[in-house]
């Protein structure tokens, strides 16, 4: 109960403003292969599962997108909601192991997602449900199995993946549900990590502090928070000019749905 409640506080504080260092540098991250795969779409259609804090969601439809999101707490739906940009937006209250989508959106996203969930393959599996032929199912996580610790415990995760690991699970996923689907075919448009300096920290603090990370920078008006997250916003803008980084807190994967007509 204390995870869930930290989460959902977090959550609730971030639906009440447009910037989070980190959260906002991923979404710029996300929308250079997002656009990548949506160049031709007049509108792109996107699906945000796990929308919690509904960030991702106002960054997207600033950009062009038609969006719509799914996320489990009833509570940051209600959050969402109350934000004048997303109050009428197509927000709904759902757990991705009970919904399966019709193939309606160009780009779907489970940012943080599958690793809180027992079943991630069957996670997965409803996800690519979602997914239109040529478009694109954005996956992030927490990197580097060896990571695995108290912070992990604390905020619902069931693991931390390797690059290996998550696109192994991917390909058993939509493999089994492809079957079905005989002229669906799939290719990893990328797989790389992100936030360098983030696994510094996180290493440092969990594997041989052994202390919890304080996050108040990430929002405090103190002059080094301030300087400290110039220089972080600086390193998070050039991983994404350089399209990710080799060792990172985030693994980030792209799958590209394929359809082999007859």
């Amino acid at each position: 109960m204390i995870a869930k409640h930290d989460l959902n506080s977090q959550q609730q504080h971030l639906s009440s403003t447009s910037y989070d260092l980190r959260i906002t540098n991923l979404a710029r991250f996300l929308y250079k292969y997002a656009k990548r795969v949506t160049c031709n779409a007049k509108r792109p259609k996107l699906l945000d599962v796990g929308a919690g804090n509904g960030l991702l969601l106002k960054f997207f439809k600033a950009q062009g997108f038609e969006i719509s999101g799914f996320e489990l707490e009833k509570k940051n739906v209600e959050n969402i909601k109350k934000d004048p940009l997303l109050k009428n937006e197509n927000i709904h209250q759902g757990d991705i192991t009970k919904l399966e989508g019709n193939q309606e959106y160009d780009v779907v996203i489970a940012s943080d997602v599958i690793e809180h969930i027992k079943d991630d393959i069957l996670a997965i599996q409803n996800l690519w449900s979602f997914v239109k032929p040529n478009g694109i199912l954005i996956i992030t996580v927490p990197a580097h199995s060896f990571l695995f610790g108290m912070r992990d415990v604390k905020w619902g995760h069931f693991r931390r993946y390797d690059q290996k690991l998550l696109l192994d699970i991917i390909n058993k996923a939509i493999s089994d549900k492809t079957q079905i689907v005989k002229r669906e075919t799939f290719e990893i448009e990328f797989a790389t990590e992100w936030n360098s300096m983030g696994f510094f920290v996180y290493f440092l603090f969990e594997k041989i502090l052994h202390k919890p990370i304080n996050e108040t920078m990430r929002y405090s008006d103190s002059f080094f928070s301030k300087l400290a997250r110039y220089v972080l916003e600086l390193i998070l803008r050039i991983e994404e000019y350089l399209g990710g980084v080799p060792l990172g807190l985030t693994l980030i994967v792209g799958i590209k749905k394929l359809s082999n007509k007859r």
